[in-house]
């Protein structure tokens, strides 16, 4: 992995998100602010403010060693859409992108809130700790324009169980033994 890409990828998207006004978009990314290695995590895109949703062509972009993608659903605001997920295409270091299209053979969706879809991840046992992002955003000819949404997570160790060694459960044992076997002589 190259911290570099990352990063510059990552502030670009950050720089282009910081220019707009708070008001000006209603979009976000819901992600949970800290998750286990080994954990899945479900990354949903929300419009605060849905307008005349008929179809949109987005673009996941994802850290693959941290995430691994499992699969993508439509959300509460987007329920009787289809959805088409293609599957995650190698995009440079070690970030990928998954196309998402949404579309509606009935009427347009207006006037709602929610999630626009949802996407399951596993974080990786081997995912690098600290915080890593997932990006959505339209395609150049969405019909709907979604500008691009960072959403961040903490990823964090978890707890770790014990495991006993064989070798210091078989020097208990044999001590214990020894034990046994020295009291008996005693007597």
């Amino acid at each position: 992995m190259k911290p570099g890409v990352n990063a510059c990828t990552f502030c670009l998207g950050m720089a282009l998100f910081a220019a707009l006004p708070a008001h000006a978009s209603p979009f976000s990314v819901g992600l949970p602010a800290s998750a286990e290695r080994g954990t899945p995590i479900t990354a949903s895109l929300l419009d605060g403010g849905v307008t005349q949703l008929e179809a949109a062509d987005l673009v996941l972009t994802f850290d693959a060693d941290v995430f691994s993608f499992s699969a993508a659903t439509t959300g509460f605001a987007t329920s009787g859409f289809s959805l088409l997920a293609g599957q995650p295409v190698f995009l440079q270091g070690s970030l990928w992108q998954v196309e998402l299209s949404l579309a509606t053979a009935g009427v347009a969706v207006d006037g709602i809130s929610g999630a626009l879809i949802e996407v399951g991840f596993m974080i990786r046992q081997s995912a690098p700790l600290g915080v890593s992002a997932i990006l959505f955003a339209s395609k150049a000819a969405s019909d709907y324009v979604v500008p691009e949404q960072v959403g961040w997570i903490n990823v964090t160790q978890g707890s770790i169980q014990p495991v006993p060694e064989p070798t210091s459960s078989t020097l208990v044992a044999m001590g214990l033994l020894a034990l046994v076997g020295w009291s008996r002589r005693l007597r």
